[in-house]
C-alpha cells in the first residue's frame, strides 16, 4: 500500500519528532530480580506416568471386562427384543440396579473431568494434558 507523499513526511516528521523512551527508575532491577529468582528456583517435580499408567491399563481393563460380563448376564437367553426399552424391562432388578450405580459413578466422573478442565482453562493451561 503506498501512501501519499504529505501523509509520508506528516508521518516522518512525527516520527522525528518523538523523544526516547526509558523505563521508569527501579523497572530494570526489579524485572532482573525476577528473572534471577525464576532461574533459581527449583523445577517442578515431573508426574510420575512410569508408575499411574499400569494402574490406568489395569482400570480400563477392568470396565471392558464389566461392560462384557453386563452385556453376556443381560443379554444371555433374551430373545431378539428389538428396543433397548424392551430390554430394560426384562432385565433382574440386580442389574439394574448395578447398571443406575455405573450411571451415576459416569456422571460423577465426567462432572470431575469437566470442573478439571475449567479449572485449567482458568488459569491459562489449556490443554489436556
Amino acid at each position: 500500500m503506498m501512501m501519499e507523499p504529505a501523509k509520508r513526511a506528516n508521518l516522518d516528521r512525527i516520527m522525528a519528532a518523538e523523544e526516547e523512551l526509558a523505563p521508569s527508575s527501579g523497572f530494570v532491577s526489579a524485572v532482573m530480580e525476577r528473572v534471577r529468582e525464576e532461574a533459581a528456583a527449583p523445577e517442578p517435580i515431573p508426574f510420575p506416568w512410569k508408575r499411574a499408567l499400569p494402574g490406568a491399563v489395569v482400570a480400563v481393563g477392568g470396565l471392558a471386562w464389566l461392560g462384557v460380563e453386563v452385556a453376556r448376564q443381560g443379554l444371555n437367553g433374551l430373545p431378539n427384543l428389538g428396543s433397548p426399552v424392551a430390554l430394560w424391562a426384562h432385565m433382574p432388578q440386580q442389574m439394574v440396579a448395578t447398571l443406575e450405580s455405573a450411571g451415576w459413578l459416569a456422571a460423577a466422573l465426567g462432572a470431575s473431568l469437566l470442573s478439571w478442565l475449567l479449572a485449567r482453562r482458568m488459569v491459562g493451561r489449556g490443554g489436556l494434558i
